[in-house]
C-alpha cells in the first residue's frame, strides 16, 4: 500500500499543531469549563435549597393562613363567652337588663337587694332579691325573658302571691341569679 510519505517540515507543523490544540484544550478545560461547570453546580445546589425554603414557606403561610382564622374564630368564641359569663359584676349591665325587660313585659320592678355571692370553682354565682308586680302572664314572660339573656341568669326561690281584688294582678319575689367567670 502506499503510505504517506510526510517531510520533518510538515510533521513538526502537525506536532505543533497536536501541541497547540492539547495547549488550547488544557486551557479551555481549566480555565473555562470547570470553573464554569463548578459555578453551575454551586448555583444549583442554590437553586435547590431556594426552593425548598420557597416550600418550607408556602407550607408554613397555608398553616398561618389558618391559624389567623383559627384565632379568628378563638376571639370570637371569647367574646361571646364573655357576654355569657363575664368575669366582673356589671351591676349597671344587669340593672339595665332587669329594667329593660320589665318595661317590654309590663312588670314593675319594687327593689332590687344584693342578697349574697358563692364561689365555685370556676365562677362565682352573684345573687340579688327582686320584687315585682304585675299581670302573671306578664311575670311568667318577663322571667322567661331573664332566662334567655344572652348573660347566664337564673331566677330561683320564686314566690308569687295574688293581689286581693284584681284577678290577673300578683306580686312576687324571686331570687335572679347572675354568674360571673373567676379567670
Amino acid at each position: 500500500m502506499n503510505q504517506i510519505q510526510l517531510t520533518k517540515e510538515q510533521m513538526g507543523q502537525i506536532a505543533g499543531a497536536v501541541l497547540i490544540g492539547g495547549l488550547f484544550i488544557y486551557l479551555y478545560l481549566f480555565y473555562f469549563w470547570l470553573p464554569t461547570a463548578k459555578k453551575i453546580e454551586e448555583n444549583t445546589a442554590k437553586a435547590e435549597v431556594m426552593q425548598r425554603d420557597i416550600d418550607n414557606a408556602k407550607k408554613q403561610k397555608a398553616k398561618f393562613k389558618n391559624l389567623e382564622e383559627k384565632l379568628v374564630s378563638l376571639k370570637l368564641e371569647r367574646e361571646a363567652a364573655v357576654k355569657k359569663l363575664p368575669s366582673e359584676k356589671k351591676i349597671p349591665d344587669l340593672i339595665r337588663t332587669v329594667t329593660r325587660l320589665s318595661k317590654k313585659y309590663r312588670v314593675s320592678v319594687t327593689a332590687i337587694n344584693p342578697s349574697g355571692q358563692a364561689k365555685v370553682e370556676y365562677f362565682t354565682k352573684v345573687n340579688y332579691l327582686i320584687s315585682m308586680r304585675g299581670n302573671y302572664h306578664d311575670i311568667g314572660r318577663f322571667l322567661t325573658a331573664l332566662g334567655l339573656e344572652e348573660r347566664i341568669l337564673t331566677s330561683e326561690n320564686l314566690i308569687i302571691t295574688g293581689t286581693a281584688g284584681a284577678e290577673t294582678s300578683a306580686t312576687g319575689t324571686f331570687t335572679l341569679a347572675a354568674y360571673q367567670y373567676n379567670g
